[in-house]
């Protein structure tokens, strides 16, 4: 291996590893609470040496938030090409954004993270990764139509934005008001989403 091979596997390595400690970072303090001097403490490393490789925290976040979308529509993906009705993948959509929320957290925060907060600007990047999931869900919607069982009033293209804005608004109330919800009125998560997705299918279909 030459020498520039080296360096410029040991700068991608140093790069991932910055991308890791700011993910070590934000599990523990949020990703608000996401700092460069954080980052810096958890890399042992100096904080001009960070930025040498990343420009500031936003670029790190919109790094990671890209991370996370990629892997979630992987999924997307998957379900798309499965042998399930297009309402009922339209269903396992939500239930897969579910699934994503429980099993990674924080990649969930990240791709919803340019929804919930106005004061981060999407790169072109992340525009087009976020078109690609409502052109999946947009496809799913036109089968469904084709096949005569989607709602022939319903908009294919309106429809991916609502579903996406109302499925990350009920994960928002389970995440913030779920514990409470339960103890007071003792409305489980699992009859919440039971019922989202009950009153999901019966909006949509003919």
């Amino acid at each position: 291996m030459s020498t520039k091979d080296r360096k410029l596997i040991e700068k991608e390595n140093r790069r991932e590893s910055i991308l890791a400690a700011a993910e070590t970072v934000m599990t523990t303090h949020g990703i608000h609470g996401l700092s460069i001097d954080l980052i810096a403490n958890e890399t042992q490393l100096a904080k001009g040496t960070i930025y040498l490789y990343f420009k500031s925290k936003e670029e790190i976040l919109s790094i990671l938030s890209m991370k996370a979308r990629k892997l979630l529509f992987k999924e997307f993906q998957k379900i798309e090409k499965s042998d399930a009705t297009p309402i009922e993948q339209l269903k396992d959509l939500i239930k897969e954004n579910y699934a994503f929320y429980k099993k990674e957290p924080l990649y969930y925060d990240l791709v919803s993270l340019y929804e919930v907060n106005n004061t981060l600007t999407e790169t072109e990047e992340m525009h087009e990764s976020g078109q690609e999931i409502a052109d999946l869900i947009i496809k799913i919607a036109v089968r469904a139509k084709e096949e005569g069982t989607l709602n022939p009033n319903i908009n294919p293209l309106y429809f991916s934005f609502c579903i996406w804005g109302m499925t990350v608004g009920v994960f928002q109330l389970i995440k913030v008001r779920g514990a409470l919800m339960n103890e007071k009125m003792n409305v489980s998560e699992e009859d919440l989403l039971n019922t989202f997705l009950e009153t999901f299918e019966n909006g949509i279909k003919k």
